[in-house]
């Protein structure tokens, strides 16, 4: 792997206070009905079944993670260190069928575009086998998550999604699952659509500058 290669190409702290990079990592390690959602592990075979399912051509589409298995170990490896985000495998009966990570959406470039608070949690997802898409698998997913999310850690007021803006049967999985949109935004090379699922009760995220910059800002002056 090139040395100027980040680890992890999304993770964006600089300028987070020390209170918001001290939020704890992702909650996992839990059931919902027969679907498990445990830590990839690095003595296992988990790091080079993850890095072929993400060099499929579908997956490599949606994610372009379709890199050598140095990379995803060090990309693993990187995130079991960080409060930042959890590499996920997703088993059915104990059969390993989905990739996912799990991130604290403040600390992710994405946060910086949409006014994201400490706790705010999200996912990728990509489904290793084709045969398993299309049956409603990753709503289900999607469903199950949130609400885990919402039980688990009782300061996520939101769980935040970003498909790509084009992506028309991604935007309605998240709608499904009543996402409320907040808006399109580009980050680096792609147009994204943001959508959260907010706690009852708690109001909308709004696009615009995050609320640690308010922070930052009084500091600096």
């Amino acid at each position: 792997m090139n040395a100027s290669t980040p680890v992890l190409p999304r993770y964006a702290p600089d300028g987070l206070p020390a209170s918001w990079l001290a939020v704890p990592p992702p909650p996992t390690g839990f059931h919902r009905g027969e679907l498990h959602f445990r830590d990839a592990r690095t003595d296992n075979g988990d790091i080079e079944m993850i890095c072929e399912w993400m060099n499929r051509p579908h997956t490599a589409k949606g994610w372009e993670y379709d890199w050598p298995l140095e990379r995803w170990d060090a990309h693993i490896k990187a995130q079991l260190r960080t409060g930042y985000s959890r590499p996920i495998v997703v088993e059915q009966h104990g059969r390993p069928l989905a990739y996912m990570e799990f991130y604290r959406m403040a600390q992710d470039i994405v946060g910086h575009h949409y006014q994201a608070q400490p706790h705010d949690l999200s996912v990728h997802l990509a489904i290793a086998d084709t045969a398993d898409t299309g049956r409603g698998l990753g709503s289900r997913i999607i469903g199950e998550i949130t609400e885990e999310f919402l039980e688990r850690d009782r300061a996520c007021d939101a769980v935040v999604f970003e498909p790509d803006a084009a992506n028309s049967a991604s935007r309605k999985m998240i709608e499904n699952n009543d996402a409320a949109l907040l808006g399109e935004v580009q980050v680096r090379h792609r147009h994204i659509a943001l959508y959260a699922r907010v706690r009852d009760g708690r109001p909308l995220p709004r696009m615009g500058r995050p609320a640690w910059t308010a922070s930052a800002d009084t500091a600096a002056g």
